[in-house]
């Protein structure tokens, strides 16, 4: 059967839609459709899997995810037509992502992965000619739309053929993509990362990392957020692979994991000692000396230091929080557990904001002492951590506030990690015989038994 058609021009591109009673037609068409699939998630949602054996609830699985993943190419299709339409530009949007946000409630990077996905594996319309494009990854577009692979596993592979280097011949470019389809049906996302790395240097002998010097260059960047309501600094960029493996090389051994409160194993996420070592990173070179390898520069007549500006009865009672001189706010307790081993420049204001005190630095454990608690420590002193004393700092027995003073009977080696346990839970610390002993809050320990390390200095029985 024909149907009359009218034209429409957009963007100089002309398309020919079905006429009303046609697009009654399409409704339908398209209603019936929705509507047989809303039926079948209705009755995969009915069902009773308990009655099933353990195989069939298995092999029922495995068919569920196969279609469930054939659903995203569906949705390709989907966008592919949005985009075809110019919708986002009639819609007034200011991009596809901002316009799929609009119409599903997605994130704008969300839309815009939909949108790529759309192109490499649906295809385009070019707007010069209307002619429909083919997707630029057929072999991709079709384990997708098959349920083999997932999404991961889609822009896994795109993402790496995407990024090879321009004189990558189609051929080679098509086998290669042919090689990651056939391993990621059989491993799942992490592994064929590793794989598309593995293909991306076959792909790329000589180093370019598809892209020059002065690519890489204009493309890195680093940068520190602003502090939300919680004090925490998002971070973003890219870095070169210079800075990576410099950074890598550095942050590896710092962030080795150590024995958690009860000497179980490390309780913190790789993200988190990694964090935890940029953080030790920062506090060497803010101190200086060997452990930094140099002094950092004077930029603008200040010194490579943390200077805080602080409230006289914030510091009297441990709360609150300081601002530093780069506008950041720093709470009080842990100002106090940097200042023993870093420069911290305190500013003590009174209630109507004069300067009280401008002084050097405090809390500092003088080389001497530090070379002190290496020789009688060893290392961490928390019990059963093995962190050597060289990537340790000086923690303080009695607080400073009470104590106004640092020797080396009132200061012991903690590991980053483990200063801030021993701070935030509330542990007490005191030298006996030139040994470092822990006493626990109730808390964790009822009887609150002291405990000390043993791993650099075992004890004599």
């Amino acid at each position: 059967m024909s149907y009359p058609v009218i034209s429409v021009a957009v963007v100089s591109t002309t398309y020919e839609v079905p006429d009303a009673a046609e697009q009654a037609g399409d409704r339908d068409e398209f209603d019936a459709a929705l509507e047989l699939f809303a039926a079948g998630v209705d009755a995969l949602f009915a069902l009773d899997l308990t009655g099933f054996s353990d195989a069939r609830v298995e092999d029922g699985f495995r068919r569920y995810v196969t279609e469930a993943r054939c659903l995203a190419g569906v949705q390709n299709v989907f966008v592919a037509e949005l985009i075809d339409r110019c919708l986002p530009a009639a819609r007034r949007a200011g991009s596809t992502g901002m316009y799929l946000r609009s119409l599903v409630r997605t994130s704008i990077g969300e839309g815009r992965a939909w949108e790529r996905d759309a192109i490499d594996l649906v295809g385009a319309r070019s707007l010069s000619s209307g002619e429909a494009l083919p997707p630029r990854y057929p072999a991709v577009a079709a384990a997708v739309n098959a349920g083999t692979i997932s999404t991961t596993h889609a822009r896994l592979i795109t993402d790496m053929l995407r990024g090879a280097p321009t004189t990558v011949g189609v051929d080679e470019r098509a086998r290669a993509e042919v090689k990651l389809l056939a391993y990621a049906r059989e491993h799942d996302p992490a592994a064929l990362r590793n794989r598309c790395v593995e293909m991306a240097e076959e792909l790329d002998p000589d180093g370019s990392l598809g892209s020059t010097r002065e690519e890489r260059d204009r493309a890195r960047s680093f940068h520190l957020g602003k502090q939300d309501r919680h004090g925490m600094y998002p971070v973003k960029g890219r870095l070169d692979p210079e800075c990576g493996a410099l950074l890598q090389a550095a942050i590896s051994p710092l962030a080795a994991p150590v024995p958690g409160p009860d000497g179980e194993r490390d309780p913190r996420t790789t993200e988190q000692r990694n964090h935890d070592a940029v953080a030790d990173l920062a506090r060497r070179a803010l101190a200086g000396g060997t452990a930094a390898g140099s002094d950092l520069p004077v930029r603008h007549g200040l010194p490579g230091k943390l200077i805080v500006k602080i409230g006289l009865d914030q510091l009297e009672a441990r709360t609150g929080c300081g601002s530093t001189i780069h506008g950041g706010r720093l709470p009080v307790r842990d100002l106090l557990r940097l200042a023993v081993d870093m420069g911290v420049i305190p500013v003590v204001l009174d209630a109507d904001g004069q300067i009280l005190h401008f002084g050097e630095e405090q809390r500092l454990a003088t080389p001497e002492l530090r070379l002190a608690a290496w020789v009688l420590d060893g290392g961490c002193t928390f019990h059963a951590c093995s962190v050597p004393a060289v990537w340790c700092q000086g923690a303080h027995g009695e607080p400073f506030r009470t104590s106004k003073q640092t020797t080396i009977d009132d200061l012991g080696l903690l590991c980053g990690y483990h200063h801030r346990v021993v701070d935030n839970q509330e542990w007490t610390m005191r030298r006996v015989k030139h040994r470092i002993w822990l006493t626990p809050p109730k808390w964790i320990d009822p009887d609150q038994t002291p405990r000390t390390n043993e791993h650099f200095h075992p004890l004599r029985t």
